[in-house]
């Protein structure tokens, strides 16, 4: 598999369908590192959001986050957050 694979892969089993929690992935660009970061971030309404790191790319998919982003939304329908 591939690392987008396996990230679709990790974002579903974490993903549980809980009442009122609001589900989202960021992708984060780390200039300095030169990595793309993928975070599941989960949150009932009223409480701290949670995140988690659950994948780590290479600078050579910086170019890819709109895409990347267009994928993981299309394979599990959560709301897909960017920033540079």
């Amino acid at each position: 598999m591939n690392p987008i694979e396996d990230i679709i892969t990790t974002i579903r089993t974490l993903f549980t369908k809980q009442p009122n929690t609001i589900y989202e992935v960021r992708i984060v660009y780390q200039r300095y590192a030169n990595k793309v970061n993928i975070f599941f971030e989960s949150y009932k309404i009223g409480q701290a959001k949670r995140s988690q790191q659950i994948g780590r790319l290479d600078d050579e998919y910086r170019l890819q986050i709109p895409a990347l982003a267009k994928q993981i939304h299309e394979a599990t329908g959560l709301t897909i957050r960017t920033s540079d």
